[in-house]
């Protein structure tokens, strides 16, 4: 894990844009606008041997993250900030360079973009470079080279803010804005490297600079990596792990898992806790009971005694290379439940319209209080412990939707189970003791109160009512009918059959009832013959 080398070819093109730019205070000369070309493609190579150095090093400061994010995490937030300021620093010179290309030669920003620099028509042109990057200024002031250098100032103080105090006279991070201290017309920074300079210089200027933010990137992340290097752990054995999301998945459900590669001393034996770890204030709540390690994994075994989801945490205690004891907290959870054995017949999933369905809901290994149940075309309410009250009010099918609430707050589908809706059996008209045809004497007809209707051999202790019904008789040898609303005997039909002669029949016809679900049946006819 060290920081970019210049190789000789590196040194090379860093001599070269050194004379080059002396160069440029003497003559233009075509030999010298194409070693500018040369020089810059140089620089261009460099830039991408720093750029795939510094995606290495970024790779090297994810792996520590994924062993120990507890103590990385920090450094490779600081690194990643390093990484967006020199990506949106180079960004910035990227477009400056294209704006050059552009303007200069007159084409379009899309154009431009793809121009490399030996195919440029105005290489010596320096009007409109200088105008870009002096401006109307003496200084500079007035244009992109004041903003570019105010820029880099800015970039290697958030650099320098990721270094420690102690440490920064050691880092060194070569971004230099100094005016120059030798120049014969006393120049800024600004002028020195941008007035009057031909557009392939500017370019080459800024690949330049390209190449020294890079640099400072490498440098700085480097640094960031080693101040954690000197705590991690070395280890001598890898091997592969498999560790679930869950150790207990419905049918239907996904299995999720992690697979990794894991790595362990066999010299350095972790030290491993379990208990109720309390990560805020670093300190378990009870004692903590200290299990077997066997080749890096401690062996945990717990009875079970309960049903439902149980939780346990704890620490890894390791001692770095230094000596300095490094904790690692944990938390995990499984399911424990009671073997179960579920028998249901086919077609028999049935709620009865109108009717107050009694239904359980469980699932095994999770706490009822865990669970959230909804249901589609019924009314329901929970009564508690999984129970709950299932009024349909519509034909048609109902679903019960369960989910589990897990410790994590995520909700788990548990699986959705469909029941038919059903409207009751058809209720049976009685008045009296007869259910269709029967015997009565005047005096037991006049002693009753009305007709009822009750439903046969049906479980649920449903209801229902007569609500209107045809009395049918044969008064001097001619049909008659009383029309009665309700399931009363009234008066006057007691009066009529009182009148009847014996063995004449009475027919109690269009006998109508209203049921639980709201549906008005018709229960067909009765017959009392009066003795």
């Amino acid at each position: 894990m060290s920081s970019a080398k210049e190789t000789p070819r590196q040194k090379m093109i860093g001599m070269m844009y050194l004379v080059l730019t002396a160069l440029l205070a003497l003559n233009v000369s075509k030999d010298i606008l194409d070693a500018f070309i040369v020089v810059n493609k140089g620089l261009e190579n460099s830039n991408q041997n720093f750029t795939d150095h510094n995606d290495n090093l970024y790779s090297q400061f994810e792996l520590a993250k994924i062993i120990d994010p507890v103590k990385v995490t920090p450094s490779w937030k600081l690194a990643q900030e390093v990484k967006k300021h020199s990506a949106e620093l180079t960004d910035y010179i990227d477009k400056l360079q294209k704006k050059l290309i552009a303007q200069t030669d007159g084409l379009t920003s899309n154009v431009a973009d793809t121009t490399q620099m030996q195919n440029i028509k105005s290489k010596d042109s320096y009007d409109t470079p200088t105008n870009i990057l002096i401006g109307d200024s003496e200084d500079g002031s007035a244009g992109a080279s004041r903003e570019l250098k105010n820029k880099l100032i800015n970039y290697k103080t958030q650099l320098s803010n990721c270094i420690l105090p102690e440490d920064r006279k050691n880092v060194k991070i070569d971004l230099n804005t100094k005016d120059p201290v030798q120049s014969e017309n006393n120049e800024n920074w600004e002028m020195y490297n941008f007035y009057h300079r031909p557009l392939v210089a500017s370019l080459t200027i800024l690949s330049k600079i390209k190449s020294d933010i890079k640099n400072a990137e490498s440098i700085t992340v480097d640094y960031l990596l080693k101040q954690i290097d000197a705590e991690v752990m070395k280890f001598d054995t890898i091997a592969a792990k498999v560790i679930p999301q869950s150790n207990y998945v419905l049918l239907g459900e996904e299995y999720k898992s992690d697979i990794f590669i894991a790595a362990f001393s066999k010299t350095k034996k972790p030290e491993v806790m379990v208990g109720n770890y309390n990560e805020t204030t670093k300190t378990f709540e009870g004692t903590p009971n200290s299990i077997d390690v066997q080749n890096g994994l401690g062996k945990y075994i717990a009875p079970t005694t309960r049903e439902g989801i149980v939780s346990y945490s704890g620490t890894i205690k390791l001692r770095s290379p230094k000596g300095k004891e490094m904790l690692f907290p944990f938390k995990s959870e499984y399911i424990v439940a009671k073997p179960s054995l579920t028998v249901s017949a086919d077609n028999m999933n049935v709620l009865y319209r109108g009717l107050e369905n009694n239904i359980s809901v469980s699932v095994p290994g999770i706490p009822t209080e865990r669970l959230k149940v909804s249901a589609t075309n019924v009314t329901l309410i929970s009564k508690g412990n999984g129970k709950y009250i299932v009024k349909p009010n519509v034909d048609g099918k109902a679903n019960i939707n369960v989910f589990a609430i897990m410790e994590n707050g995520e909700e788990r589908n548990m699986g959705t189970m469909s029941f038919r809706i059903k409207r009751v059996p058809k209720p049976v008209a009685k008045i009296g003791k007869i259910t269709s045809t029967g015997i009565m004497t005047k005096g037991e007809f006049s002693s009753l109160m009305g007709i009822i209707s009750y439903y046969d051999n049906f479980d649920f202790a449903a209801t229902c009512k007569v609500v209107s019904y045809d009395m049918n008789y044969t008064a001097n040898g001619a049909g008659a009918t009383e029309h009665v609303e309700g399931n009363v005997i009234s008066e006057k039909a007691k009066y009529i059959v009182n009148r009847l002669r014996k063995n004449e029949k009475v027919y109690f016809e269009n006998i109508k009832a209203l049921g639980p679900d709201g549906l008005v049946v018709d229960l067909g006819s009765l017959s009392i013959k009066l003795n």
